[in-house]
């Protein structure tokens, strides 16, 4: 056999017929099991990759709408300054020993699940923005302050759970079964 002929047969056998996708595809899955193998010890869930911490931003929300219901005068100011942040943006910011493998690793989050995720974050956003200016609206008149927090603090529990139970990876559908997610996830 002629070394050209080697040659040819070399690249014959180990030619493949691979897609510029299933390499990304195959790229991706593997920098996904790579972070999943850092994850133990660490405030990331390890089959979202996302940390519940970031959505301690809304929680701090919440506890303000408590506060200004039992004591107007004190919180008006955090209240009517209280921003949305962006999961990077909550971490970048974080005194988090991990804060910076969260961003990484959200990064990488499954694309079905972080879609999910920001998905459920844009109406906590939105309608923690609303609140905000409800509220504010009441502090204006003066009438209806306790219910309108009440409230707020109420709608903000709900909407914290939901994104909640998708970074930790127990996302249900309107059943309450997990069969609509349950695939994204890996478990049944």
């Amino acid at each position: 056999m002629l070394a050209t002929q080697k040659i040819d047969a070399y690249h014959t056998e180990t030619q493949e017929d691979v897609t510029r996708e299933a390499i990304v595809s195959a790229f991706r899955t593997a920098m996904v099991g790579h972070f999943r193998s850092h994850v133990p010890g660490t405030i990331i869930n390890e089959s979202t990759l996302l940390a519940s911490d970031y959505l301690n931003h809304f929680q701090e929300l919440v506890r303000l709408f408590e506060a200004l219901d039992a004591k107007p005068q004190g919180n008006t100011e955090e209240i009517l300054s209280w921003r949305p942040m962006t999961y990077e943006e909550h971490f970048s910011k974080s005194s988090s020993q991990d804060k910076e493998f969260a961003i990484a690793a959200y990064r990488r989050a499954p694309a079905e699940i972080k879609g999910c995720f920001d998905d459920a974050i844009a109406r906590l956003q939105s309608e923690a923005l609303t609140l905000v200016a409800n509220v504010g609206a009441k502090l204006n008149s003066g009438a209806g302050l306790d219910t309108s927090c009440i409230e707020a603090a109420t709608r903000m529990r709900g909407l914290i759970e939901e994104a909640t139970t998708i970074a930790n990876g127990r996302p249900k559908d309107k059943s309450g079964s997990r069969g609509a997610f349950a695939g994204l996830f890996g478990k049944g």
